[in-house]
């Protein structure tokens, strides 16, 4: 990790923990929502669309009703199981964040939806006081607002362009291994992060 002046982050399951999604699919999806037009919906790649902003909420609320179990699902009841996989943001990371964020550029970049990022905020306003992600970023770059999502290439281009920064001089964190291929080929150097599992020790070197 040489010479890094910004520092490119995941959130889901790096900042913020989450379920795993096999927990998630058995806790929340599988038994609210019809298996197998789940199953036709992914294969349709619809919940991608959702994170690209390809699908607005009202319509995906509509077609999660569709397929709900419970006939008489409210829309408040769609989006809980739906924002079932997030859990919580330990204050010791938003501590780290504060402290990487004296020393370097801090990027935000996320697969999300709408949904979830509504949820994060009122729950970062809840036990913070404040939104610690638009606080301690430079920039927070959104699936849904940017149409774009890792792992294509063209997502980590376009941070690099906005941002106007070098590639040889970005260390990007996320938690999939797939997610770090792209951004090593254009030579942004990259750091797997356990999932759920980011401390100061991981980060050492950058402190």
């Amino acid at each position: 990790m040489q010479n890094i002046k910004t520092l490119i982050f995941d959130l889901g399951g790096v900042i913020i923990n989450l379920k795993t999604d096999q927990e998630w699919q058995e806790e929340d999806l599988l038994p609210n929502f019809h298996p197998e037009k789940l199953q036709a919906l992914q294969q349709q790649e619809y919940f991608q669309q959702f994170e690209t902003g390809k699908i607005s909420v009202p319509d995906f609320i509509r077609q999660l009703k569709d397929i709900a179990v419970d006939e008489s699902i409210t829309d408040d009841g769609v989006i809980h199981h739906w924002n079932g996989i997030l859990k919580d943001i330990p204050a010791h990371r938003v501590d780290l964040l504060k402290k990487l964020a004296e020393k370097y550029r801090l990027v935000l970049l996320s697969n999300t939806n709408h949904i979830h990022m509504d949820f994060i905020r009122k729950y970062m306003q809840a036990e913070f006081g404040e939104d610690i992600l638009q606080e301690n970023f430079h920039t927070c770059y959104y699936s849904q607002e940017i149409g774009l999502r890792k792992p294509n290439k063209e997502i980590y281009e376009f941070v690099l362009k906005q941002q106007g920064v070098k590639a040889s001089e970005s260390l990007f964190l996320d938690d999939k291994k797939e997610n770090l291929t792209e951004p090593e080929k254009l030579g942004i150097q990259t750091f797997l992060v356990d999932f759920n599992a980011l401390k100061k020790h991981a980060l050492q070197l950058l402190l």
